[in-house]
């Protein structure tokens, strides 16, 4: 770097450093994805297993806590003052466990970490979780997430069902209360698919 460029940059440096005394940090706002409860419930009957919640992995792209906004084809930000109250895995876990909890099909649902023993865990990567934010497109929340549903009664466990299923919904607006609650719908309706697809493929004889 020349003796220019170093002057630029200190320059710059104490610009921006001057501009900020006195001035208060801007404030991160912090969300939680809330999926909301059927409008019609499920059938009480409920199998009398526990569940427990695997710890969710979330792809690197998407890991952080500040919310991800795509902007075109190849060009993707992350937005710091708007951000996940926790890391998103930990986050979602937890919701989609007490989610589970009340819907059933299982008698109860165990958190991540829980030493609790049981027959089933679910684990869960999410591959997608950002706002579509392209020009020329109407404004979507998009998640996308990989389950695998393990019986560990045998020897080995067994991963007796497994499946992608992906949401894409429409926002009113491209703002991130508008992206964080459209997350909220997603993975309600992620959840409404996956109950009856775990139920119908592990029934208790």
């Amino acid at each position: 770097m020349n003796a220019e460029r170093v002057v630029w940059a200190a320059c710059a440096a104490l610009t921006l450093a001057a501009c900020a005394i006195g001035k208060p940090m801007p404030k991160t706002t912090t969300y939680v994805v809330d999926p909301p409860m059927a409008a019609a419930g499920f059938p009480s009957a409920r199998r009398p297993e526990t569940l427990r919640m695997g710890n969710v992995r979330v792809a690197a792209a998407y890991a952080g806590n500040a919310l991800v906004y795509r902007l075109d084809d190849v060009q993707y930000t992350s937005d710091p003052y708007h951000a996940f109250i926790a890391e998103p895995g930990a986050m979602l876990a937890n919701q989609m466990a007490a989610w589970l909890e009340r819907a059933g099909p299982f008698e109860t649902v165990a958190l991540p970490g829980s030493t609790r023993p049981t027959r089933y865990v679910l684990e869960a990567t999410v591959a997608e979780l950002y706002g579509d934010f392209r020009e020329g497109k109407p404004p979507a929340a998009v998640l996308a997430m990989q389950f695998a549903l393990v019986d560990q009664a045998g020897a080995r466990p067994q991963v007796v069902y497994e499946s992608t299923i992906a949401r894409r919904v429409d926002l009113p607006q491209a703002s991130p209360d508008a992206l964080v609650r459209g997350y909220g719908k997603a993975l309600q309706e992620i959840l409404l698919q996956l109950v009856p697809a775990i139920t119908a493929e592990n029934r208790v004889p």
